[in-house]
């Protein structure tokens, strides 16, 4: 599969993505000048800090009481004023641009390619210039660590090699090396809300000990041609083959570490990188496609599209899939392009995929580029498991483990209780306080526990017990932190006061004023419960019984359990508000439906009651927000919804058009998810969509197919895998499917296709069972 233009990039927003999990480059194509816009996954901001801010005695205390009287407005009034010191997180920032401008006179293009293989992980450019051939590749290999760029032209070319933007101080050329040299801002002295404004003005303090991050970027050129050093640039001339080793490293020693003070050096650390600069671009594309295809071959998926589509500008291919959605190989290629961004984001060892992934171009971008953990960096992998992923979600179980020194703090400093928490957001140094701004987002300490939702499922598709054994003191501190926190209420236990992330309620007589503190929400209870029923399910296998285990099992059986409101719908809050807004990006009530597991047909009126929210909330949503639904609606077994939303997404969004809270997502021409802004969410939640649509496990019965998409009337997936470590092949055409399941283990599972009735099957270790309609 291929993303394809016939035009080189006119705006970061068309060029191409390669990554190897630390490196991120978007390829633009040019042909007079080529852009290689980088990032390396540690850049940011500022530097260990505590956030912990003083808050007035018995605040919490005085807030619930706020809400048990029903004075909503104090409450959120009086919680904002003891919050309003709190501090926004640090930056994730862009290296620069690397640049290879053609000297060689007027151009006459013609027979331009440009395309983005996803079956190697490398960009193609052909085209000819006066006739001469011309052909560019460009990987960058994890085993090598570097970027790697070859030009090969059937006429003699000269090119001039230099780097600009990002926060670069310095380029010079010494032993036939670029190397560019800059340092990231100290801590950021303005919010994210001020992101776009005057007083958006990073700072580089001469302070050591209040400076940021260190880093160099080196470039060297091996060529037929001749080569020459000229100050902050390279020349080549005659050259009838080019080839660019480019890696970057940062003075980055871990999250505990100062940058500076602590921190390693960049340049011992590139002089190993460029061990592999003796190799040819050849050797060094064998060794890549090695690494990246045992993970990205894992799963194929076709749905009979038509070959003609394929070598369509894929730019064009959006603008008519609004007029002829018949055009499903679009469908495919975003499912596979989400794989793709995982593996090229996110690997063993790097830093977890961020809100852009690792791919940023602003100098101050939207959210901070930061690690969003009231949804978005959860559905950042929700793919891993049924994607057949595991690997790539490490990233994430390291930064979970990291969160936990600073995420005692906060939980011990806001709230007096033991064990860990974190509020809705976090960054390279791990921080866990509450933001800056309303308490609708700031005032959400629940993010610690959303993420131990990832991380137990992942051992339900995998079944390994180290792993299990890893993040169980992970689960369990959480686990401790909420049993000490939740409160008895008339409707049984529950996190008091609460909010629902990022959503408001009217109430009072006029109900004028948009409200978000209430007594206890949904949303919160239910990550309370889904984290109760993982870890004493974790407890059981690992054979462990401790000291929280009786606590857990008494609060879980006694939860405030979810409540359907006067229109048939999940309550969102302890009573039946009127919503500010009822078409809210966030489903933040339905958790126990996706990503949880307690509303399923085998709960049937909070299933309905689920249905009837999802039908209130709007198809409408941002980039994100349409992957969530999509979720939702495979969950509700509803193949027509499912694919309705997933055509709507791949409504096309320009890079001009202005951030949309409500209803503007889509993709861009290269396929990133517009919320809009540019948010990478939305392609991985897209193609755990498709997998949860051809595929579901979470209820304790593998269905086949419970959600398939009306126009998908023909199709094959292989390679998925089902909670229980099973590997699951599905083929499908007019009505008829049929299925191959496979465990390294042999275990009764029960199976249904599509609406048909369940049948429990004996799976025989490493052999295949088919399983047909």
């Amino acid at each position: 599969m291929k993303l394809y233009y016939d035009h080189p990039a006119e705006n970061w927003h068309e060029s191409l993505p390669l990554g190897n999990g630390r490196i991120g480059a978007m390829v633009y194509g040019g042909t007079k000048k080529e852009i290689l816009a980088l990032n390396e996954d540690t850049l940011w901001s500022g530097y260990p800090e505590k956030t912990q801010k003083k808050l007035p005695e018995g605040y919490l205390e005085k807030v619930r009481e706020l809400t048990e009287k029903r004075e909503y407005q104090k409450a959120m009034e009086y919680l904002e004023e003891c919050f309003s010191s709190s501090e926004d997180v640090q930056m994730y920032v862009p290296f620069g641009n690397v640049y290879m401008e053609m000297l060689d006179g007027t151009e006459e293009i013609s027979d331009y390619h440009r395309e983005l293989c996803l079956d190697t992980a490398e960009v193609r450019i052909t085209y000819k210039n006066q006739g001469a051939l011309v052909e560019k590749s460009c990987i960058v290999s994890q085993p090598a660590q570097v970027l790697v760029y070859k030009i090969r032209s059937e006429k003699a070319f000269s090119l001039k090699l230099y780097v600009e933007g990002g926060y670069a101080r310095e380029s010079c050329c010494t032993d036939g090396i670029l190397k560019t040299k800059g340092q990231c801002p100290g801590r950021v002295p303005f919010t994210v809300g001020e992101g776009g404004s005057e007083k958006a003005v990073p700072v580089f303090p001469e302070e050591p000990e209040k400076q940021g991050m260190c880093y160099e970027g080196w470039g060297k050129i091996v060529t037929d041609g001749k080569v020459n050093e000229a100050g902050n640039a390279v020349i080549v001339e005659n050259a009838e083959e080019v080839t660019l080793y480019y890696g970057i490293r940062s003075s980055f020693a871990g999250f505990d570490r100062h940058p500076v003070i602590e921190g390693r050096c960049p340049e011992e650390l590139l002089k190993a990188d460029f061990d592999c600069t003796g190799k040819s671009y050849e050797a060094l594309r064998t060794e890549h496609l090695k690494e990246y295809q045992k993970y990205y071959k894992r799963v194929s998926f076709s749905l009979g599209e038509k070959d003609e589509y394929a070598e369509k500008d894929l730019r064009q291919r959006l603008t008519d899939f609004q007029d002829h959605p018949e055009d499903v190989g679009l469908n495919a290629l975003l499912f596979q392009y989400g794989r793709y961004l995982l593996i090229a984001a996110s690997r063993p060892g790097t830093q977890a995929a961020n809100l852009q992934g690792i791919w940023n171009a602003e100098l101050v971008p939207p959210w901070f580029s930061d690690y969003t953990i009231n949804i978005n960096t959860e559905m950042n992998y929700w793919q891993t498991g049924p994607c057949n992923l595991e690997e790539m979600g490490e990233p994430l179980v390291r930064l979970c483990e990291e969160m936990a020194a600073d995420g005692k703090e906060t939980a011990m400093h806001y709230f007096g209780k033991e064990g860990v928490c974190s509020f809705h957001n976090t960054d390279l140094w791990r921080k866990t306080t509450p933001a800056n701004g309303r308490a609708e987002w700031n005032f959400w300490p629940m993010g610690y526990a959303w993420l131990c939702r990832n991380l137990y499922d992942q051992y339900l598709f995998t079944e390994d017990r180290a792993y299990l054994e890893r993040i169980y003191p992970v689960l369990k501190e959480n686990v401790r932190f909420c049993v000490e926190s939740v409160v008895g209420t008339a409707q049984g236990y529950a996190m008091s006061p609460a909010t629902s992330p990022e959503n408001d309620f009217l109430f009072g007589e006029e109900k004028k004023e948009k409200l978000t503190v209430a007594q206890y929400t949904e949303n919160e209870n239910a990550i309370v419960r889904n984290l109760l029923r993982d870890y004493l399910e974790a407890g059981r296998i690992l054979g462990i019984r401790d000291e929280l285990t009786g606590q857990a099992e008494k609060i879980f059986e006694e939860m405030a359990a979810p409540a359907v409101g006067s229109n048939g719908q999940i309550l969102e809050w302890n009573e039946d508000f009127e919503e500010a807004d009822p078409h809210h990006r966030h489903l933040s009530q339905l958790y126990e439906l996706h990503p949880g597991r307690g509303i399923t047909e085998k709960t049937p009126e909070l299933y309905e009651a689920a249905r009837t929210s999802l039908l209130r909330r709007g198809d409408a949503g941002t980039g994100w927000s349409l992957a969530w639904k999509i979720l939702m609606w495979a969950r509700m077994k509803d193949g027509v919804h499912t694919g309705k939303l997933m055509n709507e997404i791949l409504h096309l969004v320009e890079p001009k058009e202005s951030m949309n809270m409500a209803n503007g997502g889509g993709v861009y021409a290269n396929l990133f998810c517009a919320h809009p802004p540019y948010q990478i969410d939305g392609n991985f939640g897209y193609t755990a969509g498709v997998a949860e649509a051809l595929l579901q496990s979470h209820d304790g019965v593998i269905t086949i197919l419970p959600a398939l998409p009306e126009k998908w009337t023909k199709g094959e997936i292989s390679g998925l895998k089902a909670r229980g470590n099973i590997t699951v092949s599905i083929r499908w055409e007019n009505g008829k499917a049929e299925a191959w399941l496979s465990s390294d283990t042999e275990k009764k599972v029960t199976v249904r296709i599509g609406k048909g009735s369940e049948k429990e099957v004996l799976l025989k270790a490493g052999e295949l069972c088919m399983i047909a309609e």
